[in-house]
């Protein structure tokens, strides 16, 4: 069975250190679980840590790993705000349509959308491919 879970524009996360509540949407029961990892993906950005990055998205590919190691090298620091365009969660997997906007280094600001590709095993839910 397929479940649509649509949020207009639904902040998941405002910067690692203040995580934004998301307002109500749609509930699945999955829903929380997969919020949570959204939030961890912008949190490991956002803290430069491979090791949070790693487990958000647990089949990083080597050359992934090295893009990661650089990005996180060429900023001095980076606010990453996502927002959640929609859900859709079918069994084991989902795709999360997501907007970011990154500030970097506290001016630069980037703003693009993402189609997050996830499944869940072994209880837990990661991110198998981010793509646009």
């Amino acid at each position: 069975m397929r479940v649509a879970v649509l949020a207009t524009l639904l902040p998941v996360m405002a910067t690692a250190n203040a995580l934004a509540t998301p307002g109500p949407i749609a509930e699945h029961p999955e829903t929380p679980a997969i919020q949570k990892l959204i939030g961890d993906y912008g949190k490991a950005i956002e803290t430069k840590d491979l090791t949070l990055f790693k487990a958000v998205k647990p089949n990083l590919s080597p050359a992934e790993e090295q893009r990661a190691r650089a990005g996180f090298a060429a900023v001095k620091s980076q606010t990453v705000r996502i927002t959640v365009v929609s859900l859709e969660v079918e069994g084991q997997a989902a795709i999360a349509r997501i907007m970011r906007r990154d500030t970097i280094n506290g001016s630069l600001v980037s703003s693009f959308p993402q189609t997050l590709r996830l499944a869940r095993a072994g209880g837990n839910w990661g991110i198998v491919e981010i793509g646009k």
